[in-house]
């Protein structure tokens, strides 16, 4: 079960990742979404095309996982 802040967290960074804009969010919020976004897209791989929900998945892996440690 993800936190509204996880959730906040994924959907920001998945815009940053499919659009680009980081909509005049502060500089620190835009690396923290860009760093989650590399890191999901090192862990799908070779996919063609990530969309939200792989996005959102692999996601909610990574912050379960690091936040768990």
């Amino acid at each position: 079960m993800l936190s509204n802040d996880q959730e906040a967290r994924i959907r920001f960074a998945y815009r940053v990742y499919s659009t680009g804009n980081t909509y005049g969010a502060p500089a620190s919020t835009v690396r923290i979404a860009m760093d989650l976004g590399d890191k999901v897209v090192e862990a799908c791989g070779q996919v063609r095309t990530i969309d939200p929900v792989l996005f959102t998945r692999t996601a909610t892996g990574i912050l379960n996982n690091s936040e768990n440690n």
